[in-house]
């Protein structure tokens, strides 16, 4: 699987699969901010969706260094 889609994956995972996010595309445009605890779910699975991505980015690094 090519770096690009695992990295997609690991975001839809982390962060599309969680209630907030369906609620804060719905509140899109609309001009009422979701509610804070909402945007802090996002923002913790955006971390976290980040942080992992950085790790398969170095483990793939790693893999072509040794290689």
């Amino acid at each position: 699987m090519a770096l690009g889609d695992e990295i997609d994956e690991i975001f839809r995972r982390e962060v599309k699969s969680l209630p907030a996010y369906a609620k804060a595309q719905g509140a899109a445009g609309s001009g009422v901010a979701p509610p804070v605890d909402e945007m802090n779910q996002l923002l913790m699975g955006l971390v976290v969706a980040a942080q992992r991505s950085f790790h398969l980015l170095a483990d793939r690094i790693e893999d072509l260094g040794g290689a």
